[in-house]
């Protein structure tokens, strides 16, 4: 494996793209790796930005960061961009410097040939990695390979750069100022795509590369369907967690998951994608936010010990609920539908058809709701279909306070009125986590760790 990754570094790799008059463009991509010279959160920061902070070694995984260079075709295809929007190129191509930072396992053996690759998520200003933050523990059980990509100038190469000038302090994505102004992002992000289906990174080639990416990673991914550059097969499907507001071409060719959180189907920027197709599926999950408590805990600490600050941590104060994220478990799903759309891109059968949540017939994108206040319809877990509490996935007050959700504890009395004994809670949640993992949305160990959990009440 050492000898496939020192061969990996420093070599031209040939890709080609689409110019606008249907040619192709020859360009080569350059591989330097760079090594953590300290160990993370140390103060001279010559560590990779956001490096996990669990134990990989201690998991049979390694992580790595490459420092990757070439030219960049600027597109077209704009953010958010519309089934149809082809990509054409735009402009004379222009040099760029990023990064990529892999988790991978050390022996071949252990990995399952499946890559997937992020698209980082800059929108809070920094590179974050919020799908392996997310589904890390199964990622790592099943043996998947990760890479994530720093895509973006604007909050990634240029906040990386001021980060670690040491460290990052060459690299470069032009843009046009502002984190929806990417001409070169969705030519760096194929590159790197085609490259990693040659399995120039990561040793032995992988037999699925899916692609991946949380809200404002997964709108720029849906322009890369939307814009025909899905066609060049470097990308065998695509994992869209709340891609918020973007519509996708049913006619991708190759298959796209989008998972919704509650949250994000309400409102005027409701993910409302039509019906399932051929090549496309919507699970949407009732009671989970666009940020939950899963992922701001998996978050939050990488992020004090690099930048200091927790963007949650200044969120909830200024939130009318200030409880804010949902424990609804929307990651178990996540994790599911990973495992799912990997056998559908290898040919197997599609995910299966997930009930919607229901809206309200009115203009503002409402969803109905019980008298307890919870979602109706849609995926639901067992927090939900059998709650000890309020998960809503919606919040008010501060702007940036709606995609984070709350949740408010049933008092004792509640729970005692809903559920005469534990054990009737027991075995309701039983039933919930039966029927969510015999529809496919939970895998059984996730649901076995619900129940344990279920078994742990005393009221």
């Amino acid at each position: 494996m050492r000898s496939c990754l020192l061969r990996a570094a420093l070599v031209a790799v040939s890709v080609s793209i689409l110019s606008a008059g249907g040619s192709t463009l020859a360009q080569d991509l350059t591989w330097a790796p760079v090594e953590a010279k300290e160990p993370p959160g140390s103060p001279g920061r010559l560590y990779p930005f956001f490096a996990t902070n669990r134990d990989l070694a201690f998991e049979g995984y390694v992580e790595q960061e490459f420092l990757v260079s070439g030219q960049a075709t600027p597109l077209s295809t704009a953010y958010g961009a519309e089934p149809g929007e082809r990509a054409l190129q735009s402009g004379p191509t222009k040099p760029f410097k990023t990064r990529a930072l892999i988790r991978r396992p050390e022996r071949p053996e252990r990995f399952n040939g499946v890559v997937v690759l992020e698209w980082l998520n800059t929108s809070n200003g920094f590179d974050a990695d919020n799908v392996w933050l997310a589904l890390q523990d199964h990622l790592v059980a099943a043996g998947y390979a990760w890479i994530g990509v720093s895509a973006q100038g604007f909050g990634g190469t240029e906040a990386l750069s001021a980060w670690s000038p040491a460290r990052y302090g060459d690299l470069r994505i032009e843009n046009g100022g502002a984190m929806a102004r990417e001409p070169l992002s969705l030519d760096i992000f194929r590159q790197i795509a085609a490259a990693v289906r040659r399995g120039d990174l990561i040793g032995p080639q992988p037999k699925t590369v899916i692609a991946a990416g949380q809200s404002q990673a997964a709108i720029w991914l849906a322009s890369y369907i939307n814009g025909g550059l899905a066609d060049t097969g470097s990308i065998d499907g695509f994992l869209l967690v709340s891609a918020t507001s973007a519509k996708i071409d049913p006619a991708t060719p190759a298959p796209v998951l989008r998972i919704v959180a509650e949250g994000d189907a309400a409102g005027a920027d409701a993910e409302n994608q039509p019906e399932d197709s051929p090549r496309f599926r919507q699970w949407e999950i009732a009671g989970a936010s666009h940020v939950d408590r899963h992922l701001r805990a998996a978050r939050e600490p990488v992020q004090l010990r690099d930048l200091g600050t927790s963007v949650q941590a200044a969120i909830g104060p200024k939130c009318s609920v200030a409880a804010i994220g949902t424990t609804t478990s929307a990651y178990m799903v996540e994790a599911s539908g990973l495992d799912k759309l990997v056998s559908w891109s290898r040919g197997g059968p599609p995910p299966p058809k997930a009930p919607r949540l229901i809206r309200q017939l009115d203009h503002e994108g409402r969803l109905r709701r019980d008298p307890a206040g919870l979602a109706l319809g849609g995926i639901r877990l067992p927090e939900v279909a059998v709650p000890v509490g309020l998960n809503v996935g919606r919040n008010t007050g501060a702007a940036a306070c709606g995609a984070q959700g709350y949740y408010q504890p049933f008092p004792i009395s509640k729970l005692r009125g809903l559920y005469p004994t534990t054990r009737a809670y027991r075995r309701a949640v039983e039933r919930a986590v039966r029927e969510n993992v015999s529809a496919g949305f939970l895998l059984p160990r996730d649901g076995e760790l619900i129940r344990r959990a279920a078994g742990k009440a005393s009221w």
